[in-house]
């Protein structure tokens, strides 16, 4: 190959200084081996000044000669450019590099000779038919001339483009589980004609696994074509070409119905006769796992529509600097690297002058606009055309999360960033969605912006009538329902979400334990806390924000400056812990490095705020030291800046009092001396405790920066020299780079990572990197955030890696840390859910529900808990001791036990800042409560256990039923009829005696029956009653009863002796074994899903015996007797038929789906009136043809009749056809 690639001072791509590297980088992929590569590149190219793409092209090519040329060699061609004429061949053997600086071009020759003397004599070359690239539509300053690829023949064949072909399989591949979570993943529904495995086993969770997606259509099969070589090389694996051929097959669909836009730009409404109208294609969403080469499908996607003539295509994503990886797995595919253009090289104003290519968006820019107010979603879509029907890709769609509010967040509103998202699919009906992401969504309130999947809309073709019904369905049936969602549209043929293979890797938890010292400190931090929250009150109290009784005058400015408080004090404690193991995190570092393993770290926060703060206060002649350094410094600084010290007044504006600064005559603000008084006083508290540097800057001071390669965020950090002083380093933005690289290629054995490097990188053992060593990945600090934790813990465990990373999660053993495990355990769990269609994928094995301090279950174990210590019953603290250290009201003025209790989230904070000992005392009492809380709950067969295995002695299948076909994909949901048969576990008297020590022998002297009850009752909260409650265990199982109950009851105590005899022989009477009937609805269930009863909406994984496992819903024996109603009546009512039952009764006639008709007089007149309708049906009907009145304050909706109207017609659309009501959803 003999190349001249445009430099950095093209006008076209004046900000990408790094343009040359990556065409060089992408000829080097398309170079066969043995070939020779001939480049005029910029100067700027070398290892020093241009690492990280020079490491990138060594790792193709072997670099041979560099000669840089003075500028005067080009100026007869209208160029004084300094270059270099640079030779590289794509060879395995090493040797050394020639480099020269030369005066002139006569120079050059003795060089270039020695150099061709090396040359390999190849084959003969040929032309092939290469991938068109875009049409450039700016003229190059520098001419240049087009030739057509050169390279030999066995590539040429290779090369050429051919049909991908596949066979669809009739009955689908089962692939067999490895583990109770996983099974091994292999395309269920195609073969794939020369297709490669993925070169690093692929997994599925059980319940997706179960499923199988439907056959691809044979129609539009031309549009599917790849080059050769990508196929038979293996550059696009077995898994990721079904990917491909999915959403080929999707995108061949539309939602049901057509749809007219509102004003707004974020909202469908359905308007099949609106001759304006438009169709929506249906969409399709990724959810591999991170290394399983999503970018890579992206690219093939892609590809496979530019072959097919669809030569336009919007690639969005989250950061500026993941251009370099679509480049990179574009080019991968043959592609070349002028067809990706950055939108932002462009101003919001000026047309993209762009022909055919790819348009890379982030989101940040897909939300902003100009100066001049034109925004850049406009822009994007007069590039687009009206007509754009090439792929529009979202990667990293959870960036989209919060499309329509979040009820969960304060003021609950739309994200404009997942606004601008909605707005851009609803704009381009035809466009070819492509979802992309491996957390999916934190929340199935966050699905709002998978719109183009069809789980909800107008029209009885869709399973649920608007977002809001779907998210109210999802919620009420709980994490059950939401792994439903994932499963259910791989049937549909939406959605796949592979995961690498676990095999190999391993996790622990690395516990610090806190020394006499660190807890000695840390219990005078949380001392001062109380000391400065006590001041804050009395602050508040002193400028006028609250009366002398404590209580607010202005409650808006009381809640500002708590609130900061609150955050700093989280803040604080969060670091404060970080900075306190990294001691024991650096030994197990030290121990690592010398068993021979490279270390990653993984971070959220890294100080840079706090450093820069104390930079812009220091005089520059002033040494850093590490005190200046410290978490403390937060507290500091919010005291100076935050503490409320200026006097207020209080003025009413619209019937509420509001505080405003109090200014003196020169308008200075009046400062309230008491309140000054109780900062300085809280500062000096402070001020005397040891300074706790941060967990980030001690590990990079144990291991110095020769050894620890950084990838965060950071623009300045603190070094350590030699002699022990701290010194001031800047980093650079291509930093991450470089720092990444060193690490690949060994120079550096530890790395710490935080989300500005946590996605998009790869710092695996890969089998192409210098650095092999088994990386060890600490966890350190996993944030809020589910979604970029997960991210990070996919950094390390990727494809085509020559070793499986081990997980470390470092806690400590300080009970209020549970605040931060507790919130990424709830997020891990429905993430898990939401995207892998199984929950325990999600947290990858790391997290126990324990941990999940966020669950129903510990919020009704909290609010008894709160009843407890108000009442003085709890045995940890007094209620007093409580209010005084965590300043948390539980009760009112008349001792009366509040409605609105502070809620878990806030309870977690203020317990964190407590002495350890305190903490240690409240979390054990608080969690025995959770415990028992569960037990209760599954006892009752109610805890929310996802997907659980049933298991028993012998489970036989005795009936199984076809309720139901999806005529779109064919999958089928059946009743199957199980018996389980268990063993009876029987305690003896002393066994169960034993076990529990808390409990004492009674017995009922009505019945004769003996059990152990609880000494004393507990407080119990279950809807939303707070009730006394005793345990009661007996030799067959254990209940709860209510302490009133208990107390007019006959139970009374007994002797150790007649209680062994009387619970002995009760339990020599019990069966050996038990028997019990139950009901599995299995298949595809979400489309029919509120026809379902709600009574048990647990999800079942069984096998029955002699049988093939399968994955349901419980159903209980009314349950599947009203679902058969529903569907396998043999002749079910017509649209006329049950409009003319209406109309001869007065009772409600059943539409279905929750609906009824029913005759009314209303105004003086007979009406037809629907009822069951919920607020997101409403304009779906009326779309159909219904009207709405509200009468009495009610919205009432109503069927239109009389002369010249088809009300069966109506009548018809709104029902449906039962064989085709759901199915068009498939579509």
């Amino acid at each position: 190959v003999v190349m001249n690639p445009p430099f950095a001072s093209s006008v076209d791509r004046s900000r990408d200084k790094h343009i040359a590297a990556k065409h060089l980088i992408a000829a080097a992929k398309r170079l066969a081996p043995g070939g020779r590569l001939v480049a005029i590149m910029p100067p700027g190219f070398t290892p020093e000044r241009d690492a990280a793409h020079w490491s990138r092209a060594c790792g193709l090519l072997t670099p041979r000669l560099a000669l840089t040329m003075p500028g005067q060699v080009y100026r007869k061609l209208g160029t004084s450019v300094e270059t270099q004429l640079m030779v590289f061949d794509k060879v395995q053997e090493g040797g050394e590099m020639i480099r020269a600086t030369l005066c002139d071009l006569d120079e050059a020759l003795p060089f270039v000779d020695a150099v061709a003397a090396t040359r390999t004599e190849m084959s003969p070359a040929q032309r092939v038919e290469a991938i068109p690239h875009a049409r450039p539509t700016v003229r190059s300053s520098v001419p240049r001339k087009t030739a057509a690829g050169v390279i030999t023949a066995p590539t040429a064949r290779a090369n050429a483009v051919r049909p991908l072909s596949f066979t669809s399989l009739q009955t689908p591949r089962n692939n067999m589980p490895i583990s109770d979570i996983y099974a091994r993943y292999r395309p269920q529904r195609i073969e794939i004609a020369d297709a490669q495995e993925h070169p690093t086993p692929l997994v599925e969770s059980i319940a997706m696994a179960s499923v199988a997606p439907p056959m691809p259509s044979n129609t539009g099969r031309d549009d599917l074509r790849l080059p050769a070589r990508l196929i038979e090389e293996g550059h696009l694996s077995e898994a990721q070409l079904e990917t491909i051929i999915m959403a080929h097959d999707a995108h061949r669909r539309d939602l049901p119905g057509r749809f007219a836009i509102d004003d707004d730009q974020t909202k469908l409404t359905r308007a099949d006769d609106d001759p304006d109208a438009r169709a929506y294609r249906l969409g399709y969403f990724l959810g591999d796992g991170t290394g399983c080469g999503k970018g890579r499908e992206c690219a093939g996607l892609i590809l496979v529509n530019w072959l097919a003539g669809r030569r336009k295509a919007i690639w969005v994503s989250k950061s500026a600097t993941l251009i370099e990886d679509a480049i990179r797995d574009w080019t991968d595919l043959g592609g070349s690297p002028a067809d990706i253009q950055p939108l932002s090289k462009w101003k919001p104003d000026q047309p993209v002058p762009m022909g055919d290519g790819i348009l890379f968006v982030t989101y940040a820019t897909l939300r902003s606009a100009g100066k001049c107010g034109t925004t850049r979603l406009s822009q994007i879509l007069d590039w687009m055309g009206e007509d754009f029907e090439g792929v529009l890709a979202f990667d990293e769609a959870h960036a989209m999360q919060n499309a329509a509010g979040s009820e969960q967040v304060r003021g609950g509103k739309p994200s404009q960033q997942g606004l601008a998202g909605l707005r851009l699919q609803l704009a381009a009906p035809r466009a070819r969605v492509f979802y992309i992401s491996a957390t999916g969504a934190t929340s199935v309130h966050n699905l709002a912006y998978a719109a183009r999947l069809g789980p909800w809309g107008q029209g009885p073709e869709y399973p649920f009538p608007s977002r809001e019904s779907f998210v109210s369905a999802m919620e009420a049936g709980g994490v059950a329902a939401m792994e439903v969602v994932a499963r259910d549209l791989k049937t549909l043929g939406l959605y796949t979400a592979r995961a690498l293979s676990f095999d190999g890797v391993e996790y622990d938890v690395l516990e610090h334990a806190l020394t006499p010292a660190q807890i000695e400190i840390y219990d005078a931090y949380a001392t001062s806390f109380r000391t400065i929250h006590h001041n804050l009150e009395a602050a508040l109290t002193a400028t006028g924000v609250n009366d002398a009784s404590g209580e607010t005058n202005a409650s808006a400015a009381r809640a500002s400056a708590k609130s900061r408080f609150e955050s700093t004090k989280q803040r604080f404690f969060n670091h404060l812990l970080m900075g306190m193991k990294a001691p024991t995190i650096i030994r197990a570092i030290a121990d690592d490095l010398a068993a021979g393993k490279a270390c990653v770290i993984q971070v959220v926060s890294t100080g840079e705020s706090l450093l820069k703060r104390r930079l812009e206060t220091m005089d520059p002649e002033d040494e850093l030291v590490e005190g200046a350094l410290t978490p403390r410094d937060y507290v500091l600084g919010y005291l100076e800046q935050a503490f409320p010290i200026h006097a207020q007044k209080l003025v009413e504006i619209d019937g509420n009092m509001v505080a405003e600064p109090l200014r003196d005559e020169t308008g200075a603000l009046v400062v309230s001396r008491e309140a000054l008084a109780l900062r300085d006083a809280a500062m000096m508290e402070l001020m005397p405790l040891a300074p706790i540097p941060s967990a980030l800057d001690q590990i990079l001071w144990a291991f110095g920066d020769e050894a620890v390669a950084e990838v965060t965020g950071r623009s300045v950090r603190p070094l350590k020299a030699e002699d022990g002083h701290l010194f001031i380093e800047k980093r650079s933005a291509s930093s991450n780079s470089s720092e990444t690289q060193a690490f690949m290629d060994g120079e550096k054995n530890i790395l710490i990572f935080s989300d500005a490097g946590g996605t998009g990188r790869s710092y695996h053992a890969a089998q192409t990197a210098k650095n092999q060593k088994r990386r060890r990945h600490y966890l350190l600090e996993p944030g809020w955030r589910a979604d970029a934790a997960i991210q990070g813990l996919g950094r390390t465990h990727r494809s085509a890696q020559v070793s499986a990373p081990f997980f470390r999660v470092c806690t400590s053993d300080v009970h209020g840390e549970k605040r931060f495990t507790s919130t990424i355990a709830k997020r891990l769990d429905q993430l898990g859910a939401l995207t892998k269609g199984q929950r325990e994928t999600g947290s990858q094995g790391m997290f126990r529900e324990e941990d999940n301090l966020e669950s129903p279950i510990a919020r009704a174990a909290l609010r008894g808990y709160f009843a407890d210590l108000a009442a003085g019953r709890a045995e940890a603290m007094s209620y007093e001791s409580f209010t005084d250290w965590t300043a948390l009201r539980l009760i009112d003025k008349d001792g009366v036990l509040l409605e609105e209790l502070p809620p878990i989230q806030r309870f977690l904070n203020r317990v964190l800042a407590l002495p350890i000992h305190m903490q240690n005392a409240l979390f054990g009492e608080f969690m025995r409560r959770i415990a028992d809380q569960t037990e209760r709950a599954r006892t009752a067969g109610t805890l929310d256990l996802g997907v659980e295995t049933l298991r028993g002695e012998k489970i036989e299948q005795v009936s199984t039923e076809d309720l139901w076909t999806c005529p779109k994909s064919g999958a089928v949901t059946r009743i199957i009829g199980l018996e389980v048969t268990d063993p009876v576990h029987v305690l003896g008297a002393e066994e169960a005696i034993s076990r529990n020590p808390d409990k004492l022998p009674m017995v009922n002297r009505a019945s004769g029956r003996a059990a152990l009850i609880s000494a004393r009752p507990m407080q119990m909260y279950d809807e939303d009653i707070v009730t006394l409650m005793r345990k009661v265990v007996r030799p067959n199982g254990s209940s709860y009863l209510e302490e009133a109950r208990f107390t007019s009851s006959a139970w009374e105590d007994i002797e150790r002796p007649e209680f062994a005899k009387l619970w002995d022989a009760e339990a020599a009477s019990l069966p050996k074994t038990t028997t019990t009937k139950l009901y599995l609805l299995t298949g595809l269930l979400l489309p029919i899903w509120k026809d379902i009863p709600t009574t048990n909406e647990r999800i079942y994984r069984v096998t029955p015996d002699g049988a093939t496992a399968m994955i349901g819903r419980t159903l209980s024996e009314e349950g599947a007797a009203a679902l058969r109603a529903r569907f396998l009546v043999s002749n079910p009512q017509t649209a006329q038929e049950m409009l003319t039952a209406a109309l001869g009764t007065t009772a409600p006639v059943d539409l279905g789906r929750g609906l009824t008709l029913t005759r009314r007089r209303v105004a003086g007149e007979m009406r037809l009136e629907l009822s069951g309708a919920d607020r997101g049906m409403i304009e779906g009907l009326k779309a159909m043809g219904c009207f709405t009145e509200i009468i009495a304050f009610q919205l009432r909706v109503f069927l239109p009749h009389g002369d010249g109207i088809d009300t069966g017609s109506i009548l018809a659309r709104i029902v449906g056809q039962e064989a085709s009501m759901t199915s068009e959803q498939a579509a």
